[in-house]
């Protein structure tokens, strides 16, 4: 959570015993108070079942953080001017489900994801996002025993982003009960939810302070042109053979942020002789310049395929680097951090950097023994992050 400087926060420390008679937990609940430069302020211990009040000193915005393996911690600000972290790597834990959350999406955003994943087996809630007016724009009622994915697509946009609604209410299904679960937002969009309306007009600010980058320089958006010009096989394919092939075009079958996407088909023989091979999808000379990241999102199909993601700049040097594999369904973002992700570098002038005014963005798509003989894959919203030392 992240406080402003000087104002106090009650957190209420509730032990399970309350809950559940058969067992309490014995976590003594630890917490810090940490600048948003990362240097530790102050930390205090607290007693299970018991209220603590921290104030943070000066004027600041500042980072309190609850010690990882405590529980059922409720912290409650004295202003309702405060955020709450919601990242992959750092969900917010919520219990009960709450009413509203407020979230920004940054402009140039159309559409975007909001994660759940319960604690409980047996338990459900329903998972709902709402435009600022509360109008109903996805709504998704689960389990949540594995983590799912909700998509949203904004019905308007603004030139200064778009604040939602994120809901989790107790399940429509009568023989359910609402779970605690972790909550959080899709790495497209900026990781920090609100209590409400007002304190999520300063999100954009708040989130710039803690690292958390929003300007991102949209390439294509893939409604009327496909930038991909050249694609081929990592490996020769012989003359005449039917296999490996693919098919690749605009397509309205499955879309992010609009209407088309890129569909990207690829078909293996049964008994291929060839224990790997890729396809790779160049794209035009685009306009960029000290690229740092580059981000897109990505229709997977759980095929288990490795991506990765090159940049080729104007000296023909070659910027590699790995994003993982497709292992979810559905949309999903996928970031390639060329300033802090390892990556490896070949050919050029060997400076290290990505330099313009041009370069060619390439996605490679990998296939070795074990994955699917097919797959139908769905690429949109490509765009970079740029600017800045590498």
């Amino acid at each position: 959570m992240i406080v402003s400087g000087g104002v106090p926060v009650d957190i209420e420390s509730r032990s399970y015993g309350a809950v559940h008679s058969d067992y309490t937990y014995k976590d003594q609940p630890t917490y810090s108070i940490i600048s948003l430069q990362g240097d530790l302020i102050e930390c205090a211990d607290g007693k299970l079942g018991q209220s603590l009040r921290l104030t943070p000193p000066g004027d600041d915005p500042v980072l309190l953080m609850l010690q990882p393996g405590n529980n059922y911690a409720l912290p409650t600000p004295a202003s309702g001017t405060h955020w709450y972290v919601a990242t992959p790597d750092a969900p917010l834990n919520t219990v009960r489900g709450f009413d509203a959350l407020y979230a920004w999406v940054p402009p140039g955003m159309g559409a975007g994801t909001v994660f759940c994943h319960a604690f409980s087996p047996k338990e459900a809630g329903w998972l709902i996002v709402s435009d600022a007016d509360g109008n109903e724009l996805a709504s998704l009622e689960s389990d949540f025993n594995e983590p799912e994915a909700l998509m949203f697509r904004l019905r308007t946009t603004a030139p200064e982003g778009s604040l939602i609604k994120i809901s989790l209410l107790k399940p429509q299904n009568p023989d359910w009960t609402i779970d605690d679960a972790k909550v959080w937002l899709g790495p497209e969009l900026p990781g920090l939810v609100a209590p409400s309306l007002k304190a999520a007009d300063g999100i954009a600010a708040i989130a710039r302070r803690v690292g958390i980058e929003t300007d991102w320089t949209p390439l294509c958006d893939f409604e009327t042109e496909n930038p991909f010009t050249t694609i081929q096989w990592s490996k020769p394919v012989p003359e005449h053979a039917e296999l490996p092939a693919y098919d690749v075009g605009l397509s309205g079958e499955q879309s992010f942020g609009g209407g088309n996407s890129l569909r990207v088909q690829m078909r293996f023989p049964e008994n291929d002789e060839e224990r790997s091979q890729e396809l790779k999808l160049f794209t035009k000379p685009l306009p960029m310049e000290g690229v740092r990241q580059v981000r897109f999102f990505l229709y997977g199909d759980g095929s288990g395929r490795k991506i990765i993601v090159r940049v080729r700049d104007e000296s023909q040097e070659h910027h590699y680097c790995s994003v993982g594999v497709i292992d979810w369904t559905g949309w999903k973002a996928v970031v390639a951090d060329f300033q802090n992700a390892t990556t490896s570098i070949a050919g050029g002038d060997e400076n290290k950097r990505i330099d313009g005014p041009t370069g060619n963005v390439v996605i490679q798509l990998q296939h070795t023994t074990g994955n699917a003989l097919e797959s139908v894959l769905y690429i949109d919203d490509l765009s970079v992050r740029m600017g800045g030392a590498q």
